[in-house]
Parts: structure tokens; C-alpha cells; sequence
């Protein structure tokens, strides 16, 4: 049986919030049930905003100049130093059941599919690939970084599509832009007589740049050089200094400017 909050009674109280929710009539603000939920997510370090259909979490900087698999991880278990950002204290069920809440449907995971035929030995050393690569694909949500830092005594605000703060080393450009796909990790058990676990939260990994199988992650990204794991760095120009708080904002449709 699935523990937890998040895969139980929670989860029939958000099946009644988002049945409320796709009614004709709107949830009030101060409804109790849906002000209960979300202070329950808010406990789990999930901030959750209806009305404009964002999740936002807290996170630090996590590196400026390793290579990066991974946008975002929780510790301690996740792979910091394969990630752009880190963050604590946070329920990878609650984050998982707040997309849920938001109404996303899950994608379909990346995967690389051997060339048939496959090329010669002379063709590969001539630039043919021995496969082809189909990036993450579906439903998601556009991931956006804010922080704040003191500049000549005042208060400046940065906010950044999350892929502007990574670079593709073999093209000189940044990731590219579009939907981190929603794979919503998986429940796995290590052997017959283990307890089942969500695998975002026993691993740790929960925003991934990469291609990984099977998909233990939340989000995918959708790059089309994302099979290849050695070419992303952070984005030094435009990041603020290692341990710098940020906020990740995950959102159903791209912001409009001002970015709030």
C-alpha cells in the first residue's frame, strides 16, 4: 500500500477539490477544505496559487561551473553536484500531487531509437548517428528561477526562464525553451519485501535536463540534445552566487511581462 498523505485520504480530498474545481461554480476563496489542502502542501514546502495556476518552491544555488544532468534536486539525497539548484525540507509527493492538482496529464518520456540499419563503422566516424533521439513530449509546465540581490545598496529582482541558466557547451546556446514534461516519477520497491517508495523522493531527482530510464524524475526536459549528458553548464553570466536562495516557479502557461 501506498503510505502517506499524499497517496490516501489526501489524495480523495484533491479528487474532490479538482472535481469543485472543474464545476461550473468556482471553489471560494476561503473555502476550508481547499484552505486545508493547501496549508497542507504548504507544510510540505509547496506553495500552491489556484487562481494563477503556479506552484512555487524555495531552492539555493547549487553549482556554477560542473556539468549538469539535473535543474533541480532535493536533499540530501539527490545528485547536488550534477544540479543547477537544490532544495530542502520539500515532499516530492506534495510537489507531484500539486501538479496533479493543476490539472496536468502525463507525457511520454524521452528515448533514443537504434538506427535500422544500423550505420557502418566508416559512416559514424563520418557524423552518422547509430540513433535517433525523441526528447521528452506532452503536457508539463514552463519553469521560471526569481531571486533577489543587494546591488550599490539597493534591492534588484532577477527573473529567468529556467532554461536561459543553462548552456549547451557544444552549440554556445541555452537550452531550449518550451514545457518541462510531467513524467510524474513512479512507486518502486527495491526487492519483494521492502516498503514501495516514490522514487523523486527516495532518490532525490526531481527536475532532470537529461534523458533518464526509466523516469524516477518529476519533469523531464525536452531539449533535442538531451540524450546527451556532458555538454550542459550553468549559465555564469547570468546567475547570482553559489547558495543564493531562488524561487522556482512552475507554471501551466508562460508568464507575461512583467514576470511576477
Amino acid at each position: 500500500m501506498k503510505a502517506g498523505w499524499w497517496c490516501g485520504a489526501g489524495l480523495a480530498a484533491l479528487g474532490l477539490l479538482v472535481a469543485a474545481r472543474a464545476g461550473s461554480a468556482p471553489v471560494a476563496a476561503q473555502d476550508p477544505a481547499q484552505q486545508e489542502i493547501l496549508a497542507r502542501f504548504a507544510e510540505q514546502g509547496v506553495s500552491v496559487d489556484l487562481e494563477r495556476q503556479r506552484i512555487q518552491v524555495q531552492a539555493r544555488v547549487s553549482v556554477l561551473h560542473e556539468p549538469l544532468e539535473y535543474l533541480l534536486v532535493l536533499q540530501p539525497q539527490g545528485k547536488d553536484y550534477e544540479s543547477l539548484l537544490l532544495c530542502e525540507k520539500l515532499s516530492a509527493e506534495a510537489l507531484n500531487a500539486a501538479m496533479l492538482l493543476l490539472g496536468v496529464e502525463k507525457g511520454i518520456n524521452g528515448h533514443l531509437t537504434a538506427a535500422d540499419p544500423p550505420p557502418t563503422l566508416e559512416e559514424i566516424q563520418n557524423g552518422a548517428a547509430p540513433y535517433t533521439v525523441e526528447p521528452a513530449s506532452g503536457d508539463g509546465f514552463y519553469v521560471y528561477v526569481s531571486w533577489e540581490e543587494q546591488i550599490g545598496g539597493r534591492t534588484e529582482s532577477f527573473v529567468y526562464r529556467a532554461e536561459d541558466l543553462v548552456i549547451n557547451a557544444r552549440t554556445e546556446g541555452t537550452y531550449q525553451r518550451g514545457k518541462f514534461v510531467y513524467l510524474g516519477s513512479r512507486f518502486v520497491r527495491p526487492h519483494k519485501d521492502a516498503v514501495e517508495f516514490f522514487a523523486a523522493q527516495g532518490e532525490g531527482n526531481l527536475v532532470s535536463l537529461c534523458i533518464f530510464e526509466p523516469a524516477n524524475h518529476i519533469l523531464a526536459g525536452s531539449d533535442p540534445d538531451s540524450d546527451d549528458q556532458q555538454i550542459w553548464y550553468p549559465n555564469v553570466f547570468l546567475l547570482p552566487p553559489v547558495g543564493q536562495p531562488v524561487t522556482v516557479s512552475f507554471t501551466r502557461e508562460p508568464l507575461e511581462p512583467p514576470l511576477k
